[in-house]
């Protein structure tokens, strides 16, 4: 498996600390080849591409929503402790993870444009670590690596 989901929450050092990416690449040459193509210069066309087209910019904000919603639903499921604390962790964590403007990857302000990519990666990840989140980027990355990493 070359995508790993990993808790939104992590317990250390007798603090609970938020983690609002939820996916993560694990293989090393599949984070190489994703790497070459943000190297070309992805990352700003795609931006400009979601930033310039209503539709596209609607799903992708669309997606950051879906996240704020599943992150909550998560949280309650498997940090109770967290999801109904009141301690200056549990707030924090809460804050950071329920907070509806903040999106995918905890990337801010989504809803607004210039749209923000961040880094091919992460969309990836995304693509292929939930099918509620497929994404056209996504799905290009994977066309243009080849064979390294399949759903």
């Amino acid at each position: 498996m070359c995508v790993v989901e990993n808790p939104i929450v992590v317990f250390e050092k007798g603090i609970y600390r938020p983690e609002p990416t939820r996916f993560w690449i694990l293989d090393k040459k599949v984070r190489g080849e994703i790497s070459r193509l943000e190297a070309e210069g992805w990352i700003k066309r795609f931006s400009d591409m979601i930033t310039g087209d209503g539709e596209l910019f609607g799903l992708f904000v669309k997606l950051h929503e879906r996240e704020v919603k599943k992150r909550e639903e998560i949280l309650k499921r498997d940090f109770p402790e967290v999801y109904h604390g009141t301690g200056k962790w549990d707030m924090i964590c809460k804050r950071v993870l329920l907070d509806p403007n903040v999106g995918i990857g905890g990337i801010r302000n989504f809803r607004e444009k210039p749209f923000k990519v961040r880094c091919l990666h992460l969309w990836t990840a995304y693509h292929l670590g939930d099918p509620e989140f497929r994404n056209p980027i996504g799905e290009f990355v994977l066309s243009k690596i080849g064979p390294f990493c399949r759903r």
